[in-house]
């Protein structure tokens, strides 16, 4: 599809998203935009960042193909005990059982994750608090499944009453199909965060081996609406509430808050968050506390 915006205004919006989460520590990243290809480089301080600073840029109306070659900096002074110690103390950090019971290897700054979950959004989930911890170059799993095998008649019932149950998603736009545990969902919604929902929540089906997306959006955030949501991401971000836990964006002035945290605290003081952005005058907080973790 013939990319109706310009380089230029393509370029604008990514430099400027770069300032809104960077900063002026975005001085060593770099971008360029041919058509609708944007490629990034440059050093950032963990993988997490790279990850996050990829799915922020493919969000920019315009986008339709990123190379994300950002590197991951290691002066060498990270050594990879001190890596898989850093891991460690993310897992005991979580308060979830499933996660705390969790191991590692790290070589040369690649992680591999190693025990036992019962769900696929578990292990996605210890790979997002991996990939935090600074000198992490790539994230592995060899983490094994708990859960008995389940038909795939009852997987696809299974993730279509998840989709049901979520005030995120119109479970009648998307198609859910199954062939081994693998699930693929198919259809069009209005925006990219419902896109990412759709993913999210059957990937938490338990007996869902991997989700293929062939989910598209319509509608891509833009102008006031855009730059709110990068605005309350990074906001989130300062407090340690990260886009692996939460889930935000802005639509016609009203804040929309979904996810799961650890403790009512952190539920309120996210919403809380909103009233430092006077141009935001509603919110809708859907997040949950984890009824899971091993405190509480």
């Amino acid at each position: 599809m013939h990319n109706s915006r310009s380089e230029q205004d393509v370029l604008r919006d990514i430099k400027k998203l770069i300032h809104t989460h960077f900063g002026e520590s975005a001085q060593g990243l770099h971008v360029e935009v041919k058509g609708d290809r944007a490629t990034l480089w440059g050093t950032v301080d963990s993988l997490v960042e790279k990850d996050f600073f990829g799915s922020r840029v493919g969000r920019i109306d315009g986008v339709r193909e990123l190379d994300n070659s950002l590197t991951v900096a290691n002066d060498g002074t990270i050594r990879d005990k001190d890596i898989e110690k850093g891991i460690a103390e993310r897992f005991q950090g979580s308060n979830y059982e499933d996660i705390t019971h969790l191991g590692c290897r790290v070589s040369r700054g690649v992680a591999t994750l190693l025990g036992h979950v019962e769900t696929q959004s578990t292990e996605r989930l210890a790979k997002r608090l991996a990939s935090q911890v600074r000198g992490v170059k790539e994230v592995r799993s060899e983490i094994q499944f708990l859960e008995k095998a389940v038909d795939d008649a009852t997987l696809v019932n299974r993730v279509e009453n998840a989709l049901v149950a979520s005030p995120w998603v119109n479970a009648q736009e998307i198609k859910t199909e199954a062939r081994n545990g693998l699930i693929t969902l198919t259809g069009l919604v209005d925006t990219q965060e419902a896109m990412e929902w759709a993913v999210e929540t059957a990937y938490q089906v338990p007996g869902v081996k991997a989700v293929v997306s062939e989910v598209f959006s319509r509608h891509r955030s833009q102008g006031d609406d855009l730059w709110l949501t990068e605005r309350l991401v990074s906001k989130l971000g300062q407090h340690r509430l990260n886009s692996g836990q939460i889930r935000a964006f802005v639509q016609d002035g009203i804040a929309f808050l979904t996810g799961e945290v650890y403790t009512e605290e952190d539920r309120e003081w996210a919403e809380k968050i909103i009233q430092y952005i006077p141009e935001i005058h509603d919110v809708n907080n859907s997040i949950k506390v984890a009824a899971h973790s091993s405190k509480g």
